[in-house]
Order: structure tokens, then sequence, then C-alpha cells
């Protein structure tokens, strides 16, 4: 058993594999490092435990430690000096660590990474297939649900402004409005993304965040205030949910705050189960 650096993740691609897949809701963003889709500078230190990989640290370049580790896997002191030693000040001083809660806690146990400036905790929920219902109730009058691209970008801009400043920057003073605006692009661009229309009024949103080997993680859910409760995000979930069932045969998964009663109550009427809890640390 030992701690290795992997540089090359194609050297070890069936082995980060083995390991990721059977948890991949709680750790789908690892997905796109492994398959080579998402390139990172940092390198991925993962433990050996015979021929496998039992545990695995993922850094991005925007300093967010994932941790990934095996139903067996138990962190050790001397892990701490193995791990420093091929990671460097990277293990040390990361903007946040994101991931199933139990590994999230393990790696905080032993890693002194900086005071925490805030704790999201998440549940994670997973829509199999055969459990998929389509909304029965009646839904709005003059509402349209259509499939957004890049010619939707303008209009989509403002709901994806007001959801991030709500829902994802812990300061909303300090967003990046060209920041959102490229992100928007890149999903419109490389992901799926659904939006309500009332009239001509852009009013609700949802759109896929990443894909995993089984599973493509539902998010960017927002509906313009006036217009919630009305229907609107609960048949754009569901258009969505029904293109990633039936167009692109895997299941979709979401991670939802465990206070967020409202949204929780919205998907389980769909199908969605909760299957586990994350959590996110934002450190400083």
């Amino acid at each position: 058993m030992s701690w290795v650096k992997i540089d090359r993740v194609e050297d070890f691609i069936e082995k980060l594999t083995a390991l990721v897949k059977p948890q991949e809701i709680s750790c789908i963003d690892t997905v796109p490092m492994i398959s080579g889709t998402r390139k990172s500078s940092k390198p991925i230190i993962a433990h050996t435990y015979g021929n496998t990989l039992d545990a695995a640290l993922f850094f991005t370049d925007y300093g967010r430690v994932m941790p990934v580790m095996g139903n067996q896997f138990f962190f050790r002191q001397e892990d701490v000096n193995y791990v420093s030693a091929l990671a460097g000040n990277t293990v040390f001083l990361p903007t946040s660590v994101s991931g199933k809660t139990e590994a999230v806690d393990m790696f905080l146990d032993k890693f002194s990474c900086g005071q925490r400036q805030q704790v999201v905790e998440h549940y994670i929920m997973e829509l199999e297939p055969d459990r998929f219902k389509m909304p029965q109730m009646t839904p709005p009058q003059k509402m349209r649900i259509l499939r957004g691209s890049t010619r939707q970008l303008l209009p989509l801009f403002p709901l994806q402004k007001t959801y991030e400043r709500q829902e994802v920057l812990l300061n909303p003073d300090s967003q990046d409005t060209m920041e959102t605006f490229r992100w928007l692009r890149s999903i419109l661009t490389n992901e799926f993304c659904f939006y309500a229309r009332r009239g001509f009024r852009y009013v609700s949103k949802a759109n896929t965040n990443a894909r995993g080997f089984d599973h493509i993680q539902v998010g960017g859910v927002f509906t313009v205030p006036r217009f919630r409760n009305q229907g609107y995000a609960l048949n754009t979930v569901a258009a969505l949910c029904r293109f990633i069932i039936e167009e692109e045969h895997k299941i979709p998964s979401l991670f939802v705050r465990s206070g967020n009663k409202n949204a929780i109550k919205l998907y389980k009427s769909l199908g969605f189960e909760i299957k586990d809890t994350t959590k996110t640390v934002y450190l400083d």
C-alpha cells in the first residue's frame, strides 16, 4: 500500500474508473478529469491497495480538492506526510473541499487547510428511469418549454446572473459579470439547457452541469420570483430529465440544499429519491 502521484491519467484510467464509478453521483466533477474532457495542471494523488486504488484526491486548477474514498479506506496520520510530499502546499491551501460527506470530513480531520468560511450541505438525489413521472398538474397558460442554444444567450443571461448571486456565490458583490456570461455560453454550447417562456418572457431555466459514466447532473435551476409555484420550474426540470433519460440514456441526478424543502418536494414529485449527502467546505 502506498501513495502515488498520477500525472498521466491514461495510465491509471481503469483503476480510477473502478474507484469513482460506483459513487459518481457524489463526485461527478471528477469524471471529466478521468475521461480527459477536462484538463487540469494539477496531479491526482491516489492510494494503491494491491492492484486497485482505494482512495484519490483530485485537485482542480481553481483550488478545489475533491477526495474520493473507497468503502474500506481510512486516513491514517502517517498518510498526511506521504500526501504532502507528493502534493506539496496544494493539499494545505485549497479554496474549498467538496465531495461525499464522509470523505470530506475524513480529509479535513487530518489536513489543516485554514479557517472554514462556510459549510454547504446537500442531499444527493437520483431519478431512476422507471420512477420518472411527468407532471400531472395543468401547465400554466402560454407556457412553452424549449431547448436552449447560444441563440438564447442574451435572454437567459439575467436568469443565470441572479441564480449565481442567490445560489452559488458566497459574496454576491464579487460576481464577475463577464465570467457569468462566459459560463452561460459554455453551458449552452457544451451542456443541455431547457427553459420556460411565457409569451416572449423567459421565466425559468434548468441545465446540466456535468456528465458521468452513468449519470448526468442537473443544476442551474432558477425561476423568476413572480412566476414561482406556478409549475414553470417543475415542467422545465421534467423536460430536461425526460431528454436525459430518453435521448442520452443516462440517469438524472442532482444536488439540493438539505434545507430547501420546496425544491426537494418538487424533485420527489418527478420521482427523484435521496441517496446520500454531500458537503462543500469553503476555506479562508
